[in-house]
């Protein structure tokens, strides 16, 4: 017999997090997680049947109960400083105990007692029947219980716990894992353990003194000072902690072990419940299993909580004939359509592949994946290459897969297999035919690849940037998109290569088992691209589409081909400066703490700053530890503490040495001799790139130090760089925006923009105005737009609360346009749920409406900020789009190299550098063209010189 006991509360909560918020049609119901939860219980039965597993005889879904636990009554602070639950997804709570029921599943939760102790004590019970168990959970506190009957599944990871992961994740086996929880604590549950003890030093301890009593008994032969006076002063707390973290096995459970027997799904049970949430995909595929005719069974009409406000249904008002009820006819075709993996056929010949070029020409467009050997496109070969041109079929061509075979026989390719050079040549026509569509998901990674063997790769379709023009920066990728539009779990590469150092390279993989992952790949990708096609014209962001995502993806790619002369010498100079001074500073700390210790050690300082030397304002973590932060660090240098300013600089010369000048020379390409960075296009919800390996946007420039990392930027011997950046396009939006009468004239009059702002709030002259006037003026200015509190500015500036506060309310006085946007910013995002830049693009707010204040808040000020940052964000993705084709028409021999925030990074030759900046400056100042028009006019601000440091 075989026991299956389901975690549901963490259930839940990882259906709510996965997912994007869903909302009940009829009446806006949060059903959201609801509707994760029902996926995995039904996926939960399939995966054991599928992967022939030990078929669960029994089953039950255990939950907490919403009051205190029996550990609250010896120890009030357990889990007191838990969060809440989100707002909407309190309601789906009670809905889960429906959906477990509906599913002929056992639903327990019992008074008093939380759901790892009723897990425990089922466990227990049925592994002394015999039975075996599986507890569906990754939750730390239950590996505990793994025994030889007793192991854990991570459904999430498709992982299974025993004995060694165990063992892995706390340094000992399930026998001792209590003992080391007991010393390390438990933050989240406000378990409080034993100061400066974690899991890795408390599993040594335990495996040396061989369990909790014997090292507290023996805890004064410890010979590290610190750990022997902890041990003893907390002694009891660590027996406290024990109390906390024991599971408890004899909960004098009211439902039975016996009542747990498996039940087939009931057909007048399962269908009212799903279609009464509205779950048309999973009430089509149940209904199927269970051979049951949905049509004929009414919907649960008594699970109707109290709906949410009115919201916009799916299909609109006007029928099924709009665009919304179209898209979601397709969704719904495609959803749940089986994936039949053997019918994917692998590409041995050439024959075999004209025949697919063939279908290729005849259909008028591909779905294409590349398989490669690394994430860098720019050093990884190409393995493989898969298509797809109908729902359900699919091919994979393999390239240079090895055999496999022991070394002695020399490891080569395996056999049959096409040359790769053929292969190219074949493909090449019919990836560069302008009447052919592409269709990929993230297709800037295959261009970028597909560039160094020659293919200019055109026109395309990117589904992950479908998804981001229609939903935002949630779950783009193909798994997640993947799940949620098709109900379907693809294939992961981690189940094919492994993970860590082991992990294999794709090529690695037998050739049988990679066609089934990458043709999937394809074939998903089509069918995605079938489904999120329609929504750009439900969702109105077909222009968003069109006009500034797909259209970026090869200008980027290009950019990223191209990367960055980066000077070695440079960097390895101002990596020896730093490390020269960095000790120095060193050495001035320890003279100015009285004793040596380890710098880089936030224990240590705290205890130097606050145990030894007695400063104010110290503030432990529940750890028992100084909080030794830059904050905490910043406050004390402000009150002159001459030990805080030098760690404060040791901290600052120690990151760029580790983050810049030793790491830079790690990314130069021994191919191109040059750094490219990779820029992710949909992963920031207002529009704005991020850069990866290396991120070049986080570079600092406010400090003398973080410019001289800029330095070692350099142009190829006869070029120049030209930086050309954006002047306080972030204000110039808002002013356009919020429509600010008095912003607007400065801006068209050239004025200096903080001076006049300095000017009109505390009515001096612009003319030999303080410096620290102006200052202030240009601090409030920015903070404005990101909704800078009272607190901040007089953070900000060094003054008090009161005076800041006053600064603001004579801003708004002046600007009541601000006021006025902000207020207008806030009452649409609670009442849409979203807010939108002046070009269409929509950023997503779902939990505006919390009862959170301090989240709410956040929210709101996020809320007011995006449109002026994506706004700007926007308009450069413009400029970059247009910089090309205008170069090249006017003839300037001009490479766009970086894009970091408001600044673009050329490279051009000496001579044509004073003759590209005007051109460059144009194409950026009339990016917003013809689609908007501003009100205020933009201003670029460009130079030319041998770095990028001088060229800003």
């Amino acid at each position: 017999m075989h026991l299956l006991l389901v975690d549901g509360s963490t259930y839940i909560f990882r259906a709510y997090h996965a997912l994007p918020p869903l909302s009940r049609k009829s009446d806006g119901l949060p059903v959201g997680a609801v509707s994760g939860f029902c996926n995995m219980l039904y996926r939960l039965t399939l995966d054991f049947e599928a992967e022939e597993l030990e078929t669960p005889t029994h089953m039950a879904v255990i939950f907490d109960h919403s009051g205190k636990s029996f550990r609250n009554d010896f120890y009030p602070e357990y889990k007191a400083h838990r969060p809440p639950a989100p707002e909407d997804l309190v309601p789906q709570f009670p809905l889960t105990r429906e959906a477990t029921r509906a599913f002929s599943i056992s639903s327990v939760e019992q008074e008093g007692f939380e759901a790892d102790d009723l897990i425990a004590t089922y466990a227990r019970q049925a592994e002394a029947k015999g039975m075996n168990v599986t507890i569906v959970s990754s939750d730390k506190d239950l590996m505990q219980l793994v025994s030889d009957k007793i192991s854990m599944l991570d459904t999430m990871k498709n992982r299974w716990i025993g004995a060694d992961e165990v063992r892995e994740k706390f340094g000992v086996g399930p026998d001792k894992v209590i003992d080391v929880q007991s010393l390390a604590g438990d933050s989240v549950d406000n378990v409080p353990g034993v100061p400066g003890i974690g899991i890795k030093t408390a599993a040594q301890l335990i495996e040396e003194y061989g369990g909790l009593d014997t090292l507290l008994e023996r805890a004064g032969e410890i010979k590290q000072n610190k750990r022997r006076e902890n041990l003893i002063e907390f002694a009891d707390q660590a027996r406290v902690s024990r109390d906390l973290v024991t599971l408890k096995v004899d909960v004098p459970v009211e439902v039975q072990l016996d009542e747990f027997a498996r039940q087939p799904l009931d057909a007048t049970s399962i269908i009212p419940f799903l279609k009464a949430m509205e779950f048309t995909t999973i009430t089509k595929r149940v209904a199927a299993a269970i051979d049951a005719d949905a049509d004929a069974i009414e919907a649960d009409t008594s699970l109707a909580p109290e709906p949410l406000p009115e919201t916009e249904s799916v299909a609109g008002a006007e029928g099924s004939n709009t665009p919304s009820a179209l898209a979601e006819k397709v969704a719904l075709e495609l959803s749940g359509m089986p994936v039949e993996h053997e019918k994917y056929e692998i590409v041995r010949t050439l024959d075999a592949l004209d025949k697919w070029i063939d279908a290729i020409k005849d259909k008028g467009y591909v779905a294409i994946d590349t398989e490669t050997t690394g994430l860098d496109n720019q050093q990884a070969d190409l393995v493989g290459v898969c298509l797809s041109t109908e729902v359900g079929n699919g091919c994979y061509v393999p390239l240079i897969h090895t055999s496999g075979e022991d070394d002695l026989l020399g490891g080569g390719l395996a056999p049959d297999q096409l040359p790769t050079k053929e292969v190219i040549e074949k493909l090449k026509p019919i990836l560069e035919d302008q009447s052919i569509l592409k269709i990929g998901q993230n297709m800037k990674y295959d261009m970028g690849l597909l560039m160094r063997y020659g293919i200019e790769m055109n026109p395309i379709d990117d589904t992950m940037l479908m998804s981001y023009a229609t939903d935002g920066a949630r779950n783009n990728g193909m798994d997640a998109l993947s799940e949620k539009w098709l109900d379907h779990k693809p294939i992961k590469f981690t189940d094919l290569a492994g993970t860590g150092k082991k992990q294999k390279t794709f090529d690695q993989i037998p050739i049988e088992d990679a066609a089934k992952y990458a043709a999937e790949d394809a074939d998903i990708t089509l069918r995605l691209w079938k489904v999120l096609k329609p929504r750009l014209v439900a969702q109105k962001a077909v222009t968003l589409y069109e006009t500034i995502e797909r259209p970026l993806v090869p200008v980027l790619a290009r950019m990223e081909a191209r990367g960055i002369h980066v000077d070695r010498q440079i960097l390895a100079r101002l990596s020896g400066d730093f490390a020269q001074r960095a000790a120095g500073l060193e050495a001035e700390i320890h003279e100015l703490a009285g004793e040596k210790f380890n710098v880089g050690s936030p224990k240590q300082l705290g205890e130097i700053l606050f145990d030894k030397m007695g400063l104010p304002g110290g503030k432990k973590t529940k750890t028992g530890a100084w909080q030794t932060g830059a904050g905490v660090l910043e406050d004390l240098a402000a009150e002159g503490n001459d030990l805080a300013k030098a760690i404060l600089e040791w901290r600052g010369l120690s990151k760029l040495k580790s983050t810049y000048t030793d790491a830079l020379p790690e990314f130069i390409n021994p191919n191109t001799g040059r750094v490219h960075t990779s820029y992710a296009q949909a992963a920031v919800a207002t529009g704005r790139l991020s850069s990866s390996d290396p991120n070049l946007q986080n570079i600092p420039v406010r400090t003398e130090d973080g410019r001289k990392i800029r330095t070692a930027f350099v142009a190829e011997p006869g070029k120049k760089l030209i930086s050309a950046d954006y002047s306080q396009i972030e204000l110039r939006v808002l002013a356009h925006i919020a429509d600010i009468p008095e912003l607007k004239k400065a801006f068209a009059d050239g004025l200096d923009i903080h001076a006049m702002t300095a000017s009109e709030m505390f009515g001096v002259p612009i003319e030999g105005m303080d410096p620290m006037v102006r200052r202030r003026a240009k601090a409030i200015n920015f903070g404005i737009i990101y909704g800078i509190s009272a607190f901040g500015l007089a953070n900000q500036l060094g003054i008090s609360r009161t005076e800041a506060s006053d600064y603001i309310k004579t801003y708004f006085e002046r600007f009541p346009g601000i006021k006025d946007y902000m207020e207008a910013t806030k009452k649409f995002v609670h009442d849409k749920g979203y807010v939108a830049t002046i070009f269409g693009r929509k950023a997503f707010f779902p939990e505006i409406n919390t009862k959170n204040a301090g989240h709410r808040a956040f929210y709101e000020r996020a809320a007011i900020n995006a449109p002026i940052q994506g706004s700007a964000a926007d308009i450069i993705r413009r400029a970059m789009i247009q910089m090309e084709g205008v170069l090249e028409a006017k003839k300037v021999p001009a490479d766009m190299l970086l894009q970091v925030h408001d600044e673009l990074i050329f490279e051009v030759p000496e001579s044509e550098a004073e003759d590209a900046i005007p051109v460059i400056s144009k194409v950026m100042i009339d990016a917003p063209m013809p689609a908007i028009s501003l009100t205020v006019p933009l201003q670029v601000d460009a130079r030319a010189a041998d770095n990028w440091n001088d060229a800003h």
